[in-house]
């Protein structure tokens, strides 16, 4: 079974590149989505640079979203705002399947926000048998330092 990490990226550097050196012993390929619109939808240029991370350059597979996501609103109103962003957010999660095209049916798919890095040293994870997987993680509010414990947080999936 090979791990396939799926994450989408802003401009978050620092945070990649713990993702990267915490998951590297466990993952194939590490699949990086970026979109030229924020979730806001303002268009941006691109900010990862493949280049920043040379020891994982052969792990990461780079994916570019060109295009805004169907069925957006008028975003006049707060609400409208919100479904707009969450139509890109979503959109950022479907395109991932972009770059699993390598994946097998017996592969594990991780995806996740750049900042819910899994725990795949635990052994609950390694002894699981199960098809769908919702990791139990800590809640750091903003900073590392900043841990929050009455929420119990359930990022990544796979």
């Amino acid at each position: 079974m090979k791990i396939f990490d799926c994450t989408t990226y802003f401009s978050e550097d620092m945070l990649m590149d713990l993702r990267f050196n915490v998951l590297d012993k466990f993952v194939h390929k590490f699949i990086v989505i970026e979109s030229i619109f924020s979730h806001s939808g303002k268009k941006k240029g691109l900010n990862f640079d493949i280049n920043n991370f040379p020891k994982f350059k052969d792990k990461i597979i780079y994916k570019v979203i060109e295009k805004e996501p169907i069925g957006l609103v008028n975003a006049d109103c707060p609400a409208n705002k919100r479904f707009n962003s969450i139509k890109r957010i979503e959109q950022s999660y479907e395109y991932m399947k972009n770059g699993i095209d390598q994946a097998s049916e017996n592969d594990l798919i991780i995806l996740s926000d750049n900042d819910e890095i899994p725990n795949l040293e635990s052994k609950q994870f390694q002894n699981t048998s199960k098809d769908i997987i919702l990791f139990k993680q800590l809640f750091f509010y903003y900073k590392f330092n900043l841990l929050y414990e009455k929420v119990k947080w359930f990022g990544s999936k796979a």
